[in-house]
């Protein structure tokens, strides 16, 4: 290998830049921790059923990204009607809600409290914007909805009180769900083609996320770049304003010119050498990630359920999400009158999900399931588990003062590009993610002069597509 330009990450982010980089004369080395390119985004495969590490929907409203999956995936991307549920106290509600369905599950007099409580949050005065999710789902939707629909699924996630999450979280993920509109549209009165709230059908590969990964990874190597995986790197050399060599294991010390990360910030800020002064390394050490564990399971029976997920809001059960992959494609599963599951886990590292034993997750998984009304435990086959570790940004109250200490430090190494949602410490999509690596490597070339903080902006709900905007979803 003799390449000067380093990609760290061979997610989302991290292979759309190397593809740009690849496209323009400068095929890079790639460097991964795992045993197989598209991060979080990534497919497994078990005897011939696929699973991803919880369910990936591809949408988008930028149409160069939507050229990009169709590039690379041609008739390999099809088009999926979206189907998902909330679970709650036993029952299984539409998603997104309907007011009949809501009202019949649960009961005339829960359903007259949560809109009596929407009223009158609707009608006080708040003086000042709410700075935490809590208040700022209370002040939208009323505390019996919050109770219900938001409290218990967003604190699995993240593994804090609602009122420790900062607001930007349901900026990006709420804020254009209107219920008073919802409820219009529900029984056809007040109906708009102005705003659809949440997206009805979606793209999908027919072999699963991982899919477009592969054929991207696939064409930069055919290219001259290299992608080498398994690969940890553990020291970051620097030299005045500039990063000069990267020590991975294995592999040794690789010298480089540019280098373009979308591993954890906090892990890119840990591996420099010579450390950062005490105050950024504080910054550093006061970020933090949640952790993902899919317990994936084959079943020897079709599939249980006709939708794509399942959110479980039940504080009883652990798991938050299941999905069902052969409500995405037909190929995601092996053999006939079979199925694929995966049951999603939300911890950190120091929790006893992460250090639980496969088997014993295993068993969990399909405990729970049994237990809500989704499968016979008789009916699972085999399962195997996979662990994410740093999968997703946490956005607790005081993250972005950590974070920007952090990151104005790393900013001063001229060569060191971060992107991507582990790199920006920001929860993007994988279409933002990957314009998030289109831009870095053109702002690095001089073809653009995008701030990457503006792609993805948090005033703007990320499913919500208004009339006159092109859309890149089907």
């Amino acid at each position: 290998m003799n390449h000067r330009i380093a990609v760290i990450g061979a997610g989302p982010a991290g292979l759309a830049g190397a593809w740009e980089l690849t496209r323009h004369g400068h095929p890079p080395l790639v460097l991964d921790r795992n045993d197989r390119v598209g991060g979080l985004a990534r497919t497994i495969w078990r005897r011939g059923f696929g699973f991803d590490l919880g369910p990936h929907r591809f949408f988008t409203k930028n149409q160069e990204v939507l050229s990009l999956w169709r590039t690379f995936l041609g008739d390999d991307l099809l088009e999926v009607d979206r189907l998902t549920r909330v679970y709650y106290r036993g029952r299984f509600f539409s998603y997104p809600l309907k007011p009949l369905d809501a009202l019949r599950k649960l009961g005339p007099l829960t359903t007259i409290r949560a809109l009596a409580s929407y009223g009158r949050e609707r009608l006080r005065r708040h003086p000042e914007e709410p700075d935490n999710f809590e208040d700022w789902i209370v002040a939208q939707f009323g505390p019996v909805l919050y109770e219900i629909f938001f409290k218990s699924y967003t604190e699995k996630v993240w593994g804090i009180p609602c009122h420790e999450i900062g607001k930007e979280w349901a900026g990006q993920r709420i804020k254009g769900l209107n219920l008073s509109q919802a409820v219009g549209n529900a029984f056809s009165f007040r109906r708009s083609d102005r705003v659809r709230s949440l997206v009805e059908r979606f793209y999908y590969p027919r072999l699963g996320a991982g899919q477009l990964y592969d054929r991207m990874a696939e064409r930069i190597v055919e290219e001259g770049g290299d992608i080498v995986l398994d690969a940890n790197v553990v020291g970051i050399e620097t030299s005045g304003d500039r990063v000069t060599a990267l020590l991975v294991e294995p592999g040794g010390r690789q010298e480089v010119d540019e280098v373009f990360a979308s591993a954890p910030i906090t892990s890119v800020a840990g591996a420099l050498s010579p450390a950062p002064p005490a105050d950024v390394s504080d910054a550093a050490d006061a970020l933090y990630y949640r952790s993902h564990i899919t317990v994936n399971l084959i079943l020897n029976t079709p599939p249980p359920f006709p939708d794509n997920w399942i959110y479980v809001h039940s504080p009883k059960l652990r798991m938050a999400r299941v999905a069902n992959y052969a409500s995405f494609s037909p190929e995601m599963v092996g053999a006939q009158d079979m199925s694929g599951l995966s049951v999603e886990y939300f911890c950190f590292e120091h929790d006893d999900l992460w250090t639980m034993s496969d088997e014993d997750l295993i068993v969990l998984a399909t405990e729970e399931l049994t237990r809500a009304g989704l499968v016979q435990h008789q009916t699972v086959d085999e399962g195997f588990v996979v662990r994410e570790g740093d999968s997703y940004p946490t956005y607790y109250l005081g993250h972005r003062e950590h974070f920007y200490i952090l990151y104005g430090y790393l900013k001063r190494f001229s060569n060191l590009h971060l992107m991507g949602r582990a790199g920006m410490y920001r929860y993007n999509n994988q279409d933002h993610a990957i314009l998030t690596g289109l831009y870095a490597v053109r702002n690095h070339l001089g073809l653009s002069h995008v701030d990457l903080f503006d792609i993805n902006p948090e005033d703007e709900y990320l499913e919500e597509v208004r009339e006159g905007q092109r859309e890149g979803g089907p």
